[in-house]
């Protein structure tokens, strides 16, 4: 509670620094029209009937944001957590839909797609974001205008496209931990038909979980590279076709280890972490106090790659026009992971998958008169093959003696077809009826096999269990209807209902699957929501907000059971609201807030100890909330200078559904700043500190009590330093 009060003071004082020159008459700053594609088509933000939060790609790099993780500091109702650490399977929470599993074969509820390609690689979701246009994350169910279904919302990103003039940049930095960054596109005029574009990036550091066992190496090391081309062909004024491929790898050298906190089971054989207990065994296990730093063995590793090519036709029919997105991916992981967090070399863990991915959009859309149209047809294929295996001593004592490991492998395929399709009818000036449908055929196959290991067998192992094929299909028809009301020119309303779906899955881990459990249905989700969009005459402040309510139908929760990681159905419940304001109180200081309200509740939900009771959803704090104010000095020969600072409080969260005492974080306000100095010639150079006050919560935390007396835990970094250079032409 004294966090939450020191932010909310911190963001009113903020907020009322120069209030008096708001409506100053000789000011004549205005807010930046920001332009999404949140309905399929260019509008302002403020005319888009939906909860979108948008980040430019400039307010992106101002705000020091890395990685696909990094956008939830700044959006009311997202939290993203990594479940396997960085460059890894995240969770991607919008207003507490997400999936805390860490299989690769799954799929997020929450979608992410970029350049409008939907990304199907759960591990692949951890991305570097660089020459980015915009970002959009759009709240609720999805599915009448995008080409995947998504129960949560979706998270869409747009780069930088080619141009039809020389245009570019590049930008070196370097900071803590050893962290150096180069990055740069160049973009313009091939022939009088054709523009391209390159974008570069190369990002590295020593890792940020220091460790103190001298045979191993820190973890969550960044050694990435990236890179994109795009060729945009102008045949005539209404056909062009564009181009693109982007690839990249990282190899993390000392993998994503956890920190390992001893846990006792409470009177009602409930696991806990005693904080004197924890803090005595950082220095007999861990060695240290510090919380990022860890003690695990050597060996570790996480390696990923990835490549994405992408042919995007736009054709304008006069009445009508065409789009069509082809995409191909491969995605490729390899990962060692010490499960007894410790330097004993009693468990290990091995991960591989390799991810192939096609899909192929078809979409429509025109007016006639009053009326907007979109329909669409989507074909999507995904097949991931891969291992995980346990090994180790811990293998024997928990399985059967004399075992030296076990493995599962599997093979999984989704396929699904999809028409969708929405109208936009203008019944009067000011009101608007909206309705769309979407139809989809979705089939996820499954083959798994699941090994034990012994060495001294001739045949290399005792036995095994062989999951024949077996699939989960679904066919649904999901929907949205809403009404919006011009109550004003600056001012709209909405309200509407929305329903969506995801589709099923099956368990695996490292062992043999109770067969009860073996399937996981599909989930579904309705939401209800009214929200309202303004901005004042003046330009000079936005606003935002929404009220809603979701029914939640089978929800895809997750919990360990022996040395399993499984899924289970349970149906939820979820009330909340949300706030976005950004103003120009004078012409040198903006300021934007944002505040998320969550009320969750997962029915009927049964612990470690039998108890059953309704728990709270993951990564869903009841208040969360992010503020930014940037104040810019005009210097003599055209130059400037910024100082900003923007912060967020995310009230308590759990990791896990069962909501386990030691899977918990307490209420935490983060804060940044950064300077800069910005030349007539576009030069700029930056200095920026992240995490100010140093605090240390945690990232994410998995209860093993049950199977090994311990909880795997991952901490936030801690205060970091760096500075930059950039050059725009």
């Amino acid at each position: 509670m004294k966090l939450f009060n020191a932010f909310c003071l911190t963001a009113a004082g903020l907020a009322a620094l120069p209030i008096t020159a708001t409506f100053a008459a000789e000011e004549k700053a205005v807010l930046e029209e920001i332009v999404v594609t949140a309905q399929k088509r260019e509008q302002s933000v403020k005319d888009a009937p939906v909860a979108v939060t948008v980040l430019t790609g400039d307010e992106l790099t101002k705000l020091g944001a890395e990685s696909a993780n990094d956008i939830a500091q700044y959006t009311p109702g997202l939290s993203i957590a990594p479940v396997q650490g960085i460059g890894n399977v995240p969770n991607i929470s919008i207003r507490g839909v997400g999936l805390n599993d860490f299989r690769d074969f799954n799929e997020s509820p929450s979608a992410v797609y970029v350049d409008e390609v939907y990304k199907g690689a759960l591990a692949g979701l951890d991305f570097a974001l660089y020459d980015l246009d915009r970002a959009e994350v759009l709240k609720g169910p999805q599915g009448t205008l995008f080409g995947r279904n998504a129960t949560g919302g979706l998270v869409s990103y747009t780069t930088s496209k080619p141009t039809d003039v020389l245009e570019g940049y590049a930008r070196v930095g370097a900071g803590s931990f050893g962290d150096m960054k180069a990055e740069g596109a160049v973009g313009g005029p091939i022939s009088d038909m054709v523009s391209g574009r390159l974008s570069a990036v190369y990002h590295t550091n020593d890792g940020v979980r220091q460790n103190v066992n001298p045979d191993g190496k820190d973890g969550d090391q960044i050694d990435l590279a990236a890179a994109r081309g795009q060729l945009d062909f102008k045949f005539s004024d209404d056909v062009s076709l564009l181009l693109s491929v982007e690839g990249g790898k990282n190899d993390n050298a000392g993998g994503n280890p956890y920190r390992y906190a001893p846990a006792l089971l409470d009177g009602a054989g409930v696991p806990v972490v005693p904080t004197e207990i924890d803090e005595a065994n950082r220095d007999d296990v861990v060695g240290t106090s510090d919380l990022n730093d860890i003690n695990v063995s050597a060996g570790l590793k996480t390696d990923t790659d990835f490549m994405s090519t992408s042919a995007r036709l736009d054709w304008d029919f006069g009445g009508f026009s065409l789009v069509s997105i082809t995409n191909y991916q491969d995605f490729n992981k390899h990962q060692i992971q010490d499960c007894d967090s410790a330097p004993y070399d009693l468990c290990f863990t091995d991960y591989t998958t390799e991810v192939n991915q096609f899909s192929q959009e078809l979409r429509l859309q025109g007016e006639i008169e009053n009326l907007l149209w979109n329909a669409g047809l989507y074909y999507f294929d995904l097949s991931n093959q891969g291992a995980q295996m346990l090994f180790g001593p811990v293998a024997g004592l928990l399985l059967a003696p004399g075992t030296d490991s076990t493995t599962t492998t599997f093979d999984t395929t989704t396929t699904s077809m999809a028409a969708f399709g929405q109208l936009e009818y203008r019944v009067t000036d000011d009101v608007a009826l909206i309705g769309g449908l979407r139809y989809s055929d979705d089939q996820t196959d499954m083959t798994q096999v699941f090994l034990l290991t012994v060495p001294d067998d001739a045949l290399g192992f005792t036995g095994g269990v062989l999951y024949p094929e077996e699939s989960q299909k679904k066919k649904n028809v999901s929907y949205t209807a809403k009404i919006t009301w011009d109550v004003v020119d600056s001012t709209m309303v909405y309200a509407g209902v929305a329903n969506s779906f995801k589709g099923g899955t099956f368990n695996s881990g490292f062992g043999p699957v109770d067969p009860a459990a073996y399937s996981v249905k599909p989930e579904e989700l309705t939401s209800f929501e009214t929200g309202f969009k303004s901005e004042t005459s003046d330009r000079r402040n936005r606003f935002s907000g929404a009220l809603f309510y979701y029914d939640y139908t089978d929800m895809q929760a997750f919990q360990f059971v022996g040395l399993n990681q499984l899924l289970f159905n349970a149906d939820a419940e979820v009330t909340g609201a949300e706030l976005e304001w950004t103003g120009l109180p004078t012409d040198a200081l903006q300021i934007s807030a944002g505040l998320s309200y969550l009320d969750t509740n997962v029915k009927d939900v049964a612990d470690s100890a039998g108890v059953v009771k309704d728990r709270e959803m993951v990564l869903a704090p009841k208040f969360s909330m992010n503020a930014m104010a940037r104040y810019t000095w005009d210097l003599s020969g055209g130059s400037a200078l910024a100082a900003q600072l923007d912060g967020n409080y995310s009230g308590s969260v759990y990791f896990d559904n069962i909501n386990a005492p030691g899977t918990k974080q307490d209420a935490v306000a983060l804060f940044n700043a950064r300077v800069s100095w910005l030349s007539s010639s576009d030069w700029e150079v930056a200095a920026f500190v992240r995490n100010l006050t140093d605090e240390v919560p945690l990232n994410y935390a998995f209860d093993l009590s049950g199977q090994l007396g311990y909880v795997q835990q991952s901490y936030h970094a801690p205060r970091t330093y760096g500075v930059s250079l950039t050059k725009s032409f």
